[in-house]
């Protein structure tokens, strides 16, 4: 299971991610690892939040749960609310102790706690049905390579499966790749399946940040994407003009309108997608909206 927690407080964060589990990497996001109750957890942490949207909606996209912890309402709090509810994370729970205009988003189905210690528990216990015997869908996070090991792949498996020698596609650039072998926790492993957080070592073209799938699953790749435009009602700017697209771990500049999101490179998406749409440098909000893929 994949618990993001969010705040505009980075110390917040950490405190609350490093009473939850060990850390295992970081970057512009970083992972914390528990075994609880013999299930391993990856709790994910949005690293140069506020400083940098992006690793806030990367987090928010790989999340099973999401905890939202909050001191005062400021402009990076309603940016938060503006992205969850644009991804629309109806799973979560709340940490604060004061007023929130949460009334009509997501945030309204959240559990609602004052403290973090009287959140623990919950969250601790928090699982997520398993999706059963479905496609793989794998996000990458990471990848280099290592000296007598070659390509190595760092991710999280949000649906399906993963073992040896399977042959996947990465996308979006479309190349092959084979596992040669899997990690699970520095233990080496036969397979990984849903909710794992994953180490492989990989034959193929090198890849980078994006999504590893099977080739029978569903997915479309191009640079011009038919669907619905949801703006927010809090972005009050001209958008006749370029802006970024973000969809689960992908980034790329795009030109958006009612009825199609228009990107300077290929995007991979899947039908009824929530793509993220971005305005990285606004000083008011950087969140626009979300275009919701045919």
């Amino acid at each position: 299971m994949f618990i993001t927690v969010i705040s505009d407080n980075a110390e917040k964060r950490k405190e609350i991610c490093k009473a939850l589990g060990k850390e295992t990497g970081q970057d512009d996001i970083s992972f914390y690892s528990i075994n609880y109750g013999g299930k391993i957890k990856t709790i994910i942490e949005p690293t140069l939040y506020p400083a940098k949207v992006q690793p806030l909606v990367y987090s928010i996209y790989a999340a099973d749960l999401v905890v939202v912890a909050v001191d005062a309402l400021n402009q990076f709090v309603g940016e938060m609310i503006v992205a969850l509810e644009a991804a629309k994370k109806e799973r979560g729970i709340l940490i604060t102790s004061i007023p929130l205009p949460v009334k009509g988003t997501v945030l309204e189905k959240y559990e609602k706690f004052a403290t973090f210690e009287e959140a623990r528990e919950k969250i601790l216990n928090a699982d997520v049905e398993a999706g059963g015997e479905g496609e793989l869908f794998a996000l990458v996070d990471k990848a280099f390579t290592v000296k007598s090991v070659g390509s190595v792949a760092l991710g999280l498996v949000k649906e399906g499966s993963m073992k040896k020698h399977d042959k996947l596609l990465f996308f979006p650039g479309k190349k092959n790749v084979e596992v040669k072998s899997i990690q699970l926790n520095d233990k080496d492993a036969e397979e990984c399946g849903e909710g794992s957080r994953f180490g492989i070592s990989y034959k193929g073209d090198e890849i980078e940040r994006g999504q590893l799938m099977s080739f029978r699953a569903e997915n479309k790749v191009d640079a011009s994407v038919i669907g619905r435009f949801e703006k927010s009602p809090f972005f009050k700017d001209d958008l006749n003009r370029k802006v970024h697209a973000c969809l689960n771990f992908q980034f790329l500049e795009c030109r958006v309108s009612d009825a199609e999101l228009k990107c300077d490179t290929p995007l991979s998406f899947r039908s009824h997608d929530r793509i993220i749409v971005l305005d990285p440098s606004n000083q008011k909000l950087r969140v626009v909206g979300a275009f919701v893929a045919q």
